[in-house]
């Protein structure tokens, strides 16, 4: 090997760890815009709506509401511009930066970066109502294809979202550094439905950083579907003969296929029968929503006859697979590279689960808990709630972010129902 070769390789290895650096150290940052005020009586107007008992103290604070432009990673490593919403009390968030990864969503339109105080947003008014109030600022990335990204979003697929929510922190430092707004060291790791599962696959990437600002104070990872590649396939293959039950398993059945055809290049017949495949990849080439999916899923699965069994819609080689956990399909594959229950925390953990949920089986809350206390987590370290059946899973958010806001004011002893 040449001396030249030789010092070209070293350079190019220096350049790689340099951008690495770089995008650990708060150089993601690319711009950030105002997206809107909410006074504090409006905040008041928003805490009321979403937590009627009280469970969320109202506030004095005004909220500036700043969506940034970041740089982060794609599915191949990648360098990305990602979006998402900064929601910071002026003045100050003393008690620190509390990340909010969100549920599941098809609508761009619905991407917390989108929200500018007015309308309908009810998860992202949710997470600002529960925090944003209390001396936290908080921000909410909308992940690899949504919000200003055209690419394919990644569903279900927590470990890979999980860098949309990394290297939004070291942005919302930079933002506020050059607004002058002092956020509080603290670190505060949530999210609900998918982004239950991304914040959990945020906070085991966390913990293997050593600087300083991505240390995890507490984390509260909510109603996530964690054991992908058994708990959740299981769920997702569970027959039942009610149609809405069915319908549902199919639009999120979509949404993963939907990736992995965008991605990959496989075709959506190689899983669905011809009728769905066709409706499907029309719906997705037209800027959907989550009602024109499940409509659409509604209407050609009652056409094609399929008496709400999925062994009448999708491909019998896949439904094999799939059934069997079979990992020569790319599908059960990535559930199991993306599987986030096995594994130990070393910050202390609070789980929030509803009882009887009909999209996201508890089941993956205890699985993941009693999997951490197998490997040694303690009962001090780690602890679960179980919000009761008078709850759903689209009702079950905001008691369930309640129950983060009292942790991580004031730890487990602020949740006594905590077990």
């Amino acid at each position: 090997m040449t001396r030249k070769l030789t010092f070209r390789r070293y350079i190019f290895a220096a350049a790689i760890t340099l951008a690495a650096f770089s995008l650990l150290n708060g150089q993601t940052l690319v711009k950030s815009e105002l997206n809107g005020t909410l006074t504090s009586s409006e905040m008041n107007a928003l805490i009321a709506k979403a937590f009627p008992d009280g469970s969320v103290s109202q506030t004095t604070s005004i909220v500036e509401l700043h969506k940034v432009t970041y740089t982060s990673v794609d599915v191949n490593n990648k360098k990305v511009n990602l979006t998402g919403l900064v929601a910071v009390p002026v003045g100050g968030a003393p008690k620190g930066l509390v990340v909010y990864c969100h549920g599941t969503t098809v609508d761009r339109g619905r991407s917390p970066s989108k929200y500018k105080g007015k309308g309908e947003a009810p998860e992202t008014v949710e997470a600002i109502a529960a925090f944003a109030g209390g001396g936290y600022a908080v921000v909410l990335p909308d992940y690899l294809g949504l919000g200003d990204q055209k690419g394919a979003h990644p569903y279900p697929f927590a470990k890979i979202n999980a860098a949309s929510g990394r290297d939004i922190i070291s942005a919302a430092r930079s933002f506020a550094k050059q607004k002058n707004y002092k956020i509080g060291r603290e670190l505060f790791i949530t999210g609900y439905s998918e982004g239950g599962a991304v914040a959990m696959a945020l906070t085991q990437l966390l913990q293997s950083y050593m600087n300083e600002q991505y240390q995890v104070t507490k984390s509260a990872p909510l109603s996530g579907p964690y054991d992908l590649s058994g708990v959740t396939r299981n769920f997702i293959l569970t027959e039942t003969n009610e149609q809405t039950g069915f319908v549902l398993r199919l639009y999120l059945m979509s949404y993963v296929t939907n990736f992995v055809n965008k991605e990959k290049g496989i075709k959506l017949n190689t899983f669905y029968k011809t009728a769905l495949a066709n409706a499907l990849g029309l719906n997705y080439r037209l800027n959907p929503t989550d009602e024109g999916v499940i409509k659409n899923i509604g209407l050609t699965t009652m056409l094609m006859r399929a008496d709400n069994k999925l062994s009448n819609v999708l491909q019998p080689a896949f439904y094999k697979q799939i059934k069997e956990g079979n990992s020569s399909n790319i599908v059960v594959r990535m559930f199991k590279e993306n599987d986030v229950y096995n594994w130990s925390p070393r910050v202390p953990m609070m789980m929030v689960a509803v009882d009887k949920d009909f999209v996201v089986s508890p089941e993956n809350t205890t699985k993941t808990y009693e999997t951490m206390r197998r490997r040694g987590v303690s009962p001090s370290m780690l602890k679960t709630v179980m919000l009761p059946d008078t709850f759903n899973h689209l009702t079950g958010i905001a008691p369930a972010l309640s129950k983060s806001r009292a942790f991580f004011d004031g730890g487990f002893g602020a949740v006594p129902e905590a077990k």
